[in-house]
């Protein structure tokens, strides 16, 4: 059983103003554990459709989106927390076939197409590979 966490006032101040402007927001007391999921997902995905040319030529190449499932279920498995939202954990559960097919799927549809996925810039590069060294717990050297 997880143990609620207190939610301190000036937060929920702070999720009733997101709301009220009309966007769906709720206090995650697991932030760490949100934010280490998402990089595990998002870091393999925008890399992944970096190199292809944009997601929906990535969606074509079966074998590159087996190749990102592939670093996402690595990243997943490092973490030392159960992953959040837990939908997550899926990507390590179901089949490797459904979710090569879902994740071609989504590859292909407007939310992806008009996403900043296609953000073809070096700088978006640059900053997935920062992210990569940080999952893997590598601290790049700054200048």
């Amino acid at each position: 059983m997880i143990a609620r966490i207190e939610v301190p006032p000036r937060l929920e101040r702070i999720v009733e103003t997101f709301r009220t402007a009309g966007i769906n927001a709720k206090a995650e007391p697991r932030m760490d554990a949100w934010l280490r999921a998402h990089a595990a997902f998002e870091v393999p995905l925008g890399q992944a459709v970096h190199a292809a040319g944009g997601p929906v030529a990535l969606a074509d190449d079966p074998d590159a989106v087996r190749g990102m499932l592939h670093l996402m279920r690595q990243n997943l498995a490092a973490t030392d927390t159960p992953p959040v939202p837990r939908a997550f954990a899926a990507l390590r559960a179901l089949p490797q076939g459904l979710l090569v097919a879902v994740l071609q799927r989504f590859l292909k549809s407007p939310t992806a197409v008009h996403s900043g996925l296609n953000d073809p810039s070096p700088a978006t590069a640059a900053e997935l590979e920062r992210l990569t060294e940080q999952l893997r717990g590598r601290q790049p050297q700054t200048s």
